[in-house]
């Protein structure tokens, strides 16, 4: 009996290391937006809604608004990365890039409104896709953050401008707010959409010619990098 004792603490010293790296892999996620549990029955739903079927919700309010999204692309889904801020991803398979995956912070893993902020932001991206290494404009990125904000109040879980913790995107929000007074705001979106096929990389005179009256200084304020 001790001889197995003493052969099983072998093994467990010998694992721990490799067992340590493997927990150390695991995102600890909150069961809401990972989990999809069946409704009680008699409901509306068949599963609560996890990240997945939020996905496609937020896309939906999206698409409502400024058009169907480029569907040249494929999207694959949704994961959380070490990196300090969410993104769209785009891996590349044999040499070919035409997929994207939305890619959220850790910290949001245990956040649901963190969370469904975030993926807000990064769905209204899956739009126009820039590809990788390219450059969103302030329209796009502000356009971003002012869908999160509208979708969070859309569903009940309302924040203030002041949850935008990054200065630049609180900038670029407060450019597309105001742009967003415009009773034909959405109409030039999607005007623009289909002009140009993108969010970004668009001159300034088209973003006059989307929203006429516009200045040349706010269109220069739009189309520039962000």
């Amino acid at each position: 009996m001790a001889r197995f004792a003493s052969l099983t603490l072998m093994v467990l010293l010998i694992l721990a290391p490799s067992m340590a790296r493997t927990e150390a892999g695991w995102v600890r996620s909150s069961r809401a937006l990972t989990l999809a549990t069946p409704c009680d029955p008699g409901a509306s739903c068949a599963y609560s809604w996890t990240l997945a079927s939020r996905m496609g919700h937020i896309l939906r309010f999206v698409e409502d608004r400024y058009g169907p999204r480029d569907r040249g692309w494929t999207l694959l889904g949704i994961e959380f990365t070490s990196r300090k801020a969410p993104q769209v991803w785009y891996p590349t398979y044999d040499g070919v890039g035409d997929s994207i995956i939305i890619q959220l912070t850790e910290s949001a893993a245990t956040d649901e409104t963190q969370a469904l902020f975030q993926l807000a932001h990064e769905v209204v991206h899956l739009l126009s896709p820039a590809g990788p290494g390219k450059r969103a404009s302030v329209l796009e990125e502000g356009l971003a953050t002012y869908v999160s904000l509208q979708y969070l109040a859309a569903i009940g879980r309302a924040v203030t401008p002041a949850y935008i913790d990054a200065p630049r995107y609180a900038r670029a929000y407060r450019i597309v707010a105001a742009l967003a007074e415009r009773p034909d705001f959405a109409d030039g979106i999607r005007a623009l959409r289909t002009r140009t096929d993108r969010l970004s990389g668009i001159a300034p005179i088209e973003m006059q010619r989307a929203w006429p009256g516009l200045t040349g200084e706010e269109a220069r304020r739009l189309a520039a990098d962000f």
